[in-house]
């Protein structure tokens, strides 16, 4: 990974830029993620939303100098590798059409040099919005979606019943679960009949949704083993690859 970092940083000292990769269950490099951070104890509200278009602007710029840099690494023939590139969003961030076309726009530069862009929701189901606001995020989705961008759902919950009236939408190429918290859940309950009805579970979701599940924060060895023995499709966490300030 040091060897394709771009040593570029936001000019907002309080947000903060970070990749990580993403590998399949063979260990190969999948793909890798930007995600953005902001410190709120020195960020105002009120100046949120403007950094907040500063910082997926620059997101979208490190994800652009990535894929050139990829570029030359590729070998023709040979399995994938580092073909997906994920950038993490707030759902809300979708209201901006402004926003959409650039993500438009990085998905075009991408896709000519043999990669994928992938947005990462991170705050599903949608919050209580007007139906307007609402509508023009649904919209933009769509219109993602139609143009070869993929989605994924962060911090996803396999046992959040209401979640299913999204994935009856197909909204979702990937699901997202944080192992940090999983762990946690099948310990405080010590039942391993859990753990079997989970397996279950997302072996059905994969099945009629089509989606591909990835672990993320396998920190250590026993979230490594946790998350091998279910059908996780992808794995992130600092257990295969620390988190790289950009």
């Amino acid at each position: 990974m040091n060897a394709i970092t771009c040593a570029s940083r936001l000019d907002c000292a309080n947000t903060h830029l970070s990749r990580q990769l993403i590998l399949t269950r063979n260990d190969y490099p999948f793909g890798s993620e930007i995600r953005t951070s902001r410190d709120h104890t020195f960020a105002p509200y009120a100046s949120a939303a403007g950094q907040s278009t500063v910082t997926y602007k620059e997101a979208l710029m490190q994800t652009r100098l990535n894929a050139f840099a990829l570029k030359d690494l590729k070998t023709p023939g040979k399995a994938t590798w580092l073909d997906r590139s994920f950038v993490c969003i707030e759902q809300s961030a979708l209201i901006d059409n402004a926003l959409a076309k650039e993500l438009l726009e990085c998905s075009e530069i991408l896709r000519t040099l043999g990669q994928t862009l992938v947005i990462t929701l991170n705050d599903l189901p949608l919050p209580a919005i007007d139906f307007t606001n609402k509508k023009k995020i649904l919209h933009n989705l769509y219109q993602l979606k139609d143009h070869g961008i993929e989605v994924a759902h962060d911090g996803f919950n396999i046992n959040y019943e209401s979640i299913e009236i999204f994935t009856t939408l197909n909204l979702f190429d990937y699901f997202r679960i944080s192992l940090s918290t999983l762990d946690l859940s099948l310990k405080l309950t010590g039942n391993p009949e859990l753990f079997d009805r989970l397996h279950e579970r997302m072996t059905m979701q994969a099945h009629d949704t089509k989606v591909a599940f990835i672990a993320d924060r396998v920190d250590h060895a026993a979230s490594h083993v946790l998350a091998r023995a279910l059908p996780f499709d992808y794995f992130q966490g600092s257990y295969y690859s620390p988190a790289e300030n950009l």
